[in-house]
């Protein structure tokens, strides 16, 4: 196995990665990005102070993003949300808000779509 093919495996595997939109995002790139390379150097180098200061160098951004995780946790806990999740409870929210005596229906799995509680289903959801 050759190096071009491991990089062409692994951009055709990176371009499939789903990414969920967070506040912590950009701490998780520079997890991705920094701690890898850190790691690799500091196996490649001899020098035993430099590969000390290489190896706190890899652990640093992964510590950053831990605590940055757990301040957004307790202080803003919406930032942790994904953009796709806030789109479906913003969608829920103005159904509910649509009508009295309307209900969701399985939020959780479904794209949200309102049931009148008589058994009726609103007219866009006939075939």
């Amino acid at each position: 196995m050759t190096i071009e093919t491991l990089l062409r495996a692994a951009t055709v595997h990176a371009e499939s990665v789903k990414v969920s939109r967070t506040g912590i995002n950009p701490l998780l790139w520079l997890v991705g990005l920094v701690t890898p390379l850190a790691l690799a150097l500091a196996a490649w180098t001899t020098d035993s102070m430099l590969r000390i200061a290489l190896l706190a160098f890899a652990g640093l951004p992964p510590a950053v993003a831990t605590v940055g995780w757990f301040v957004l946790l307790f202080r803003r806990p919406e930032m942790l949300e994904s953009e796709e999740y806030r789109l479906r409870q913003s969608a829920i929210r103005l159904l509910i808000d649509k009508g009295g005596n309307e209900k969701v229906v399985d939020a959780a799995t479904q794209i949200a779509r309102i049931e009148n509680l008589f058994g009726g289903v609103d007219e866009g959801d006939q075939k």
